[in-house]
């Protein structure tokens, strides 16, 4: 005997609504997007060269997008766009232009893992590693680092470039 397509509709359906009540929930994901700030006041930054920098932002269009899971823990960061800034120092001025992908991923250890692809610009006190540098980079940078609430900025454990990068510290000092 052969069933009608109505009736096989219907328990079609039946079977989908049982089997999605007794799935369990999916997780949900927020998704906060908003324009990244710029520096475009005069930022002194100390630790990073054996001298002082100042950092302005010139100009840029940067879009930063923060990950939430359904009960609030921030998942991951990204920024995308593009950005312009100056380093200043011994009277000699470095102009920059980043522009690609940075992603932000937090880790369960209290790290963050940090990807850049693109023009990037990379910078660390030497907290850890005693090794300060500032830098610009192209191509694919991977970062493992910790927040430091002293100082406002990551803690480097780790950096790894796959590109041409530039020693700002060495192009200032001159």
């Amino acid at each position: 005997m052969r069933q009608s397509p109505l009736r096989w509709s219907a328990v079609m359906v039946l079977t989908a609504v049982g089997i999605l009540a007794s799935a369990p929930a999916a997780s949900a994901l927020t998704k906060v997007r908003s324009d990244a700030p710029l520096a475009t006041e005069p930022v002194v930054m100390e630790g990073f060269c054996p001298f002082p920098v100042i950092w302005q932002d010139v100009s840029g269009n940067q879009t930063q997008t923060l990950t939430f899971d359904d009960e609030g823990n921030l998942l991951q960061i990204d920024v995308r766009g593009t950005l312009t800034s100056q380093l200043s120092a011994n009277g000699q001025t470095f102009t920059f232009f980043t522009a690609g992908a940075l992603t932000v991923i937090p880790q369960p250890d209290g790290t963050d893992l940090v990807t850049l692809n693109g023009r990037s610009w990379n910078t660390d006190q030497g907290s850890i590693t005693d090794e300060p540098f500032m830098a610009t980079a192209i191509g694919h940078v991977v970062i493992v680092s910790v927040f430091n609430p002293d100082t406002g900025f990551n803690d480097f454990f780790f950096i790894e470039t796959n590109g041409a990068s530039t020693d700002i510290c060495a192009t200032l000092s001159a």
